[in-house]
């Protein structure tokens, strides 16, 4: 009865909606081809989600925090990733509403006249904004993927539907990590190099300008991959049940007791390496079980990036 269960779930998500979040909007569903105004553009109205934020988040007191947020939503006309940053200005609620607009279900939101869908459609783990980031100082990024980019050969549609869409959505992470990897490398080689040119040589103008590209940062990559839960198929991502949720919750919170219980980024590491990836196995008992908000012992400052 389970899979029947969430069957009908899903069904009366896309039906009604979600109180709260959003609700079909009607003229959306005459036809494809009906004009709906770029602002509108969905199958669905968050009007409700905007309230929603409104009433339970403190802009005030998020942008005065020392804690940043930043999210990233794609720029419609022109398909170019954009980041909005506490640090570099205010965040409103269309800031976070676009991040999430997710098409075709979701109508883009304006920002300062122009349109942004959610950041997902060009990078689901957006962690290139931390490994470019200035000042580049060391940490420990988290990073969640929602959707897991490894899984079995599909055998029926409804596997290759949920196989798809989880490559579909799958963060590039792997992709930027590589590069990352290699320019930091090169960053570090910089450095070691500058050691064998003489004083006098580093006051050429050139030679500042190319020292400028060294650094000895690193960064510890922490990749936390969702396992696969239960029936759960490629419509998991409209399971907004209180089982499907907590299931979530609880497979988070043991995969980041077991990242924190390794410490792995407490280990030594080649000197010309700025970028290092852990891949916590997914399932195992955690050696430790962290509180809430119980930082990990680290030997640098700490960063987060979560999906």
């Amino acid at each position: 009865w389970g899979g029947a269960a969430d069957a009908l779930s899903s069904w009366m998500t896309i039906t009604s909606g979600i109180s709260g979040f959003f609700e079909p909007h009607t003229r959306a569903f005459l036809g494809a081809n009906v004009p709906l105004g770029a602002d509108n553009a969905g199958y669905y109205s968050t009007a409700p989600l905007r309230r929603t934020l409104e009433e339970m988040v403190d802009f005030n007191l998020l942008n005065k925090s020392r804690m940043r947020l930043t999210v990233g939503a794609a720029h419609v006309r022109t398909s170019v990733m954009h980041y909005f940053d506490s640090r570099d200005m205010p965040l409103t609620v269309s800031h976070v509403m676009a991040s999430g607009a997710l098409p075709p279900a979701f109508p883009a939101v304006r920002i300062d006249g122009e349109l942004y869908w959610d950041g997902g459609i060009l990078s689901n783990t957006p962690a290139e904004r931390i490994f470019e980031d200035n000042p580049r100082r060391n940490g420990i990024i988290f990073a969640v993927h929602l959707w897991n980019p490894t899984g079995p050969e599909p055998v029926t549609i409804w596997e290759t539907l949920h196989r798809h869409k989880d490559i579909q959505y799958s963060s590039r992470i792997a992709n930027h990590i590589v590069r990352q990897r290699e320019s930091h490398r090169l960053r570090h080689v910089i450095t070691e190099l500058l050691k064998y040119v003489p004083e006098e040589a580093r006051q050429d103008p050139m030679v500042r300008e190319l020292a400028g590209y060294s650094c000895r940062t690193r960064m510890h990559m922490v990749r936390l991959l969702a396992p696969r839960l239960g029936q759960e198929s490629h419509i998991k991502d409209i399971d907004f049940s209180p089982a499907g949720i907590r299931s979530r919750w609880e497979a988070g919170f043991e995969d980041t007791n077991r990242a924190l219980a390794a410490q792995a980024w407490l280990g030594d590491f080649d000197l010309l390496e700025g970028v290092i990836l852990h891949e916590p196995e997914s399932g195992a008992e955690p050696a430790t079980e962290f509180e809430p908000g119980q930082a990990p012992e680290t030997r640098d400052s700490g960063k987060l990036a979560a999906e």
